[in-house]
């Protein structure tokens, strides 16, 4: 059996369309149309229902379905450990960290961590706080690096650091020394204030915000990356962790302002696992060596 008629299967089980499948595997139609021929005629059943352009998954196919992405999934696991071991990694940490740590503090942490264990290898999956302490449970990573405390059951979690929360807004021009003083009213309702884009705080924030400026105008940016770039243009203002914003602030392309009549939040860091082996635990103790 050709590996390749399986992917064609799978991908033509999931367009339900010859073309569509052609296109993703990057085949010709005919040949797509052939590999399923193949593997039909070596399985001795039809696995789908031809109508009009279009086709469906027979019963036998739908019963065929996860074993063919079952061995799709085996052969790619074990070329991927192969490769691996190939290149001298012998272990192997699986880490899921949110958008805001991996912007932020995660590359050189990861940069150290490599060059001291270089039989180690990190696989790295970018994914929302509130996706972290499940993926951790369910066994598809070995750590976690969240922005919020997870509710999951069962996960050992530790703070790792706390980090203040500024006001930030689009630089003006002016020299930051002789700028005037910027007037935390005027500034909250001449501009958008750009939430959300942290999984704590905002909530609470815009709570306390609208009690003393009920005029306020929101929109909701859900990546921290590209609220400093709409702050940077001039589209909104933002209140955002002062690690995420260190090298804009250094390098003059955005202002913190001090909004004297409002205390503002603090955004933690957490670190999640829940098994342990001798490569996580070397891991987890680097995590918690940098930020000390």
């Amino acid at each position: 059996m050709d590996i390749q008629w399986l992917r064609t299967f799978v991908s033509t089980a999931q367009h339900e369309n010859f073309r569509k499948a052609a296109e993703q595997l990057y085949l010709a139609q005919p040949t797509v149309t052939m590999h399923i021929k193949h593997l039909e005629e070596l399985l001795g059943i039809s696995l789908f229902e031809r109508r009009g352009r279009n086709v469906h998954l027979s019963q036998a196919g739908r019963r065929f379905l996860p074993y063919a992405e079952g061995m799709i999934h085996t052969l790619e696991t074990g070329v991927h450990d192969l490769e691996s071991w190939r290149q001298g990694y012998r272990k192997k940490i699986r880490i899921a960290v949110s958008p805001l740590v991996a912007a932020s503090t995660l590359p050189p942490i990861v940069s150290r961590f490599l060059a001291e264990h270089t039989d180690i290898e990190v696989a790295i999956e970018v994914m929302e706080s509130l996706e972290i302490g499940e993926a951790v449970i369910r066994g598809s990573a070995d750590i976690g690096l969240t922005r919020m405390r997870p509710p999951q059951v069962g996960l050992h979690t530790q703070k790792l650091k706390e980090d203040p929360v500024l006001l930030i807004v689009p630089h003006d021009g002016s020299d930051f020394e002789t700028a005037p003083h910027m007037d935390l009213e005027a500034i909250l309702q001449n501009h958008l204030i750009l939430t959300h884009n942290h999984p704590e705080y905002w909530d609470t924030l815009l709570n306390v915000i609208r009690i003393k400026y009920p005029r306020i105008r929101t929109m909701k940016v859900s990546q921290v990356y590209i609220t400093k770039r709409f702050i940077e243009e001039g589209l909104g203002i933002s209140f955002l962790p002062r690690s995420t914003v260190i090298r804009e602030l250094m390098e003059g392309r955005v202002l913190e302002v001090n909004p004297d009549d409002l205390v503002l939040p603090v955004a933690s860091t957490y670190l999640v696992h829940r098994n342990e082996t001798e490569e996580i635990e070397q891991f987890m103790q680097f995590i918690i060596d940098f930020y000390s």
